[in-house]
């Protein structure tokens, strides 16, 4: 009952918030009536969460006798850590995101990811529910002190945030349809689109060190087509202005077969060959077909998914600008990947996207509203190019800066703002979901050894 009960929530929530898998243009799917299975499948898959949240919360409640008022955000917290883990990974809904307009209350994450945030929801939550139940006066305060503190401390740390003031980054919005850039035959079109939209950007009065183009901005293998190389370094060289750009390359493998690989790639003025970043965390089913290092043969399944070639390591990129990161689509919701660059040392991080696919669906806004936590979490600035939007400068307390409007071609020019100084999360990573994950092992233990002295005491 208990798992059932948390299931048909699940179901039903993730249908919802999932409901854009339906609705992808069909230029995204090779078989394109594929996205409905997926779809719901995706939603039954992610009902299995809920599902065990409930189970083992309510386990631990009543036959533990754990108080609610721990077990369940301690529970749903370490269920929403193995949600966002694996191939399989996906933690997008998790909780502290639907705090991300909340500039005050997202400071927390500096302190220890989206996870802190989530935990803090988790307990408000559980707080008001208690206050509301007893309708005591030590409850109600607690409960108000728990919304209050974070508001008023986060207030106080943004009070203090300078506005940006640093080098300038020009955004590239081309909003190019995925009918014509997976067409074949518009490749010098496509460019040309992009370098006139640059051309703007570059004249602009706060003279941008770097341009930025979003994921897979042409279509074609820009580092492996001279043409279209020269011409984009010829840009570079005569506007003295770089270019960070998407696109997917290939390069033969050990056993002479090509390896795709979806990256981005830095065109200095008159620099060397670009240098290349791979994507590190592929979408499953849509980018390569999980698991195959365990079964192989899982990669000759072929649901007309890409394909690509998980890249191994990061690569911070020069730019004028200092030295930074780069997120490719996906990979923003994963708070490990950008905590991996800035310890290395990027200064700001770097995301491109083509969130066409979405079309004006939810998860336009669900996608960039991850992205801010990763600015907030490190205290360094985003710069987040999609081909169709969200654009958006983001500066290291998670304000948005400058954006362009979605669906439009479009260019923002705007200040970075200075990194802020390493944050704890920098130097701890994700121990709130240890925490989560510690607290349900105690609980669980002191469970069990309830259960064994029941059996063991005589009747």
């Amino acid at each position: 009952m208990l798992f059932r009960t948390g299931y048909v929530y699940g179901l039903a929530f993730y249908l919802t918030g999932t409901h854009w898998i339906a609705l992808l243009s069909n230029v995204a799917i090779t078989v394109p009536w594929l996205k409905y299975p997926a779809w719901l499948l995706a939603g039954a898959y992610l009902a299995l969460f809920a599902g065990l949240t409930t189970w083992v919360a309510g386990v631990l409640v009543r036959h533990g006798r754990a108080p609610l008022a721990v077990a369940f955000p301690f529970v749903a917290l370490a269920v929403e850590e193995l949600r966002a883990s694996g191939e399989l990974g996906f933690p997008w809904f998790q909780p502290g995101y639907s705090q991300h307009a909340y500039v005050p209350v997202i400071q927390l994450a500096a302190l220890g990811s989206v996870s802190l945030v989530t935990l803090w929801v988790l307990g408000v939550n559980v707080a008001v529910w208690r206050a509301w139940r007893t309708r005591r006066a030590a409850t109600v305060a607690a409960a108000a002190a728990l919304v209050i503190a974070p508001w008023a401390w986060g207030a106080a740390v943004t009070a203090r945030a300078p506005r940006p003031s640093g080098p300038a980054v020009g955004l590239i919005q081309g909003c190019i349809p995925g009918e014509i850039k997976w067409a074949g035959g518009h490749e010098h079109e496509i460019l040309s689109t992009f370098l006139a939209l640059s051309h703007r950007a570059a004249i602009d009065s706060l003279a941008p060190k770097i341009l930025i183009w979003p994921e897979t901005a042409t279509g074609s293998y820009l580092r492996k087509q001279l043409d279209q190389t020269i011409e984009l370094t010829e840009f570079a060289a005569r506007e003295r202005v770089a270019v960070f750009t998407g696109l997917p390359d290939y390069e033969l493998g050990p056993d002479s077969k090509p390896r795709y690989f979806n990256a981005g790639a830095l065109f200095l003025p008159g620099g060397p060959w670009p240098t290349l970043y791979a994507k590190r965390h592929l979408v499953p089913f849509g980018e390569r077909m999980p698991f195959q290092r365990l079964v192989p043969a899982l990669g000759k399944i072929d649901l007309g998914q890409a394909e690509w070639t998980p890249g191994r390591d990061p690569v911070l990129f020069p730019g004028g600008t200092g030295r930074f990161g780069c997120l490719v689509c996906f990979e923003s919701i994963f708070p490990d990947l950008a905590r991996d660059d800035v310890r290395r040392g990027a200064t700001w991080l770097v995301n491109v996207t083509n969130d066409e696919w979405f079309g004006l669906s939810a998860a336009l806004d669900q996608h960039a509203a991850m992205a801010v936590f990763r600015s907030v979490e490190n205290r360094v600035p985003l710069a987040r190019c999609a081909n169709t939007g969200l654009t958006m400068m983001i500066d290291p307390w998670g304000r948005v800066t400058a954006r362009a409007p979605v669906w439009k071609p479009g260019v923002v020019v705007a200040r970075l703002a200075e990194p802020g100084a390493p944050t704890p999360y920098a130097h701890l990573g994700d121990w709130p979901g240890a925490v989560a994950i510690a607290g349900v092992c105690v609980l669980a233990g002191w469970a069990l050894a309830r259960a064994l002295t029941a059996r063991r005491r005589p009747e």
